[in-house]
């Protein structure tokens, strides 16, 4: 097949017939377009290079051959990504680096509030990545030049390794933004009259006061013991939820309730 065929054009094709033709094969056939084919992107390339320029079709014309005057060319280090460059002015932009790598990464509730090592296996080594306490569901975090080769020319830099986060639910500890949500269970006696409690924070055993006069479903606040805040060095706040809880009574203590009840009612007359 000579380079008119390969184009579809006669050999009295105008020189912008021509160049409509490589417009329309080029887009067709170029490797970084869905469906592409690079073997036939760069026949058509290698056809334009020569029936293209005006001082070479004609002496291609004057062979006769494609082949035989194709070879007058070999070391003209034709670039066929330059071609199709100076064709389009930069419409269409030629893919400049290897296609970027995602990667999703789930860690334990935990993992994520304390900061974690890790070592991900990419086109065969070993990427170590440190990650700072605080981390949250759907954040991204992308390592230039750690994700995919380009295709086509390996001189061209990588892509980048994506790394998108997802944070396991921990039923003990429900996240709100940067505060951290637990419950705590006392009879309701323990909450008028105050007390001290010890809790479970992410941080272990944690001894909270509760004040005299609390109400049932009362929240307390303790700054700085909730979650880090990723590149701070700063926490939100444990939030702990006060539940009472009303055990089995006997007659006697039904009675110290209703002179408890007797008293407040005169109060209040």
């Amino acid at each position: 097949m000579n380079h008119y065929d390969t184009l579809g054009v006669d050999r009295t094709a105008t020189q912008e017939e021509i160049k409509k033709a490589y417009r329309k094969l080029a887009k067709e056939y170029h490797p970084d377009r869905s469906g592409g084919d690079d073997s036939k992107f760069k026949k058509v390339a290698e056809a334009y290079d020569v029936i293209g320029d005006e001082s070479k079709r004609s002496m291609y014309d004057m062979q006769g051959s494609g082949d035989n005057f194709f070879g007058q060319f070999q070391d003209s280090n034709v670039n066929l990504s330059d071609i199709f460059d100076q064709m389009f002015g930069g419409a269409q932009q030629p893919q400049q680096r290897g296609l970027d790598l995602r990667m999703e990464m789930h860690v334990s509730f935990m993992e994520a509030m304390n900061g974690l090592d890790k070592q991900f296996t990419i086109n065969g080594t070993l990427v170590n990545v440190s990650f700072k306490p605080g981390l949250k569901t759907g954040q991204k975090f992308r390592l230039h030049g750690k994700g995919q080769p380009h295709p086509y020319n390996s001189n061209l830099p990588n892509g980048d390794l994506v790394i998108h986060t997802h944070v396991e639910v921990n039923p003990n500890f429900i996240l709100q933004g940067d505060d951290i949500w637990i419950e705590h269970n006392l009879p309701w006696y323990d909450i008028m009259s105050g007390c001290k409690i010890e809790v479970w924070s992410p941080d272990g055993l944690l001894a909270i006061n509760v004040p005299k006069g609390t109400k049932p479903g009362k929240t307390l606040r303790i700054k700085d013991k909730g979650y880090p805040i990723y590149g701070k060095n700063t926490r939100g706040a444990l939030l702990c939820r006060i539940n009472a809880v009303y055990p089995e009574l006997n007659e006697e203590s039904l009675e110290y309730i209703n002179k408890i009840k007797q008293v407040q009612e005169s109060n209040n007359e």
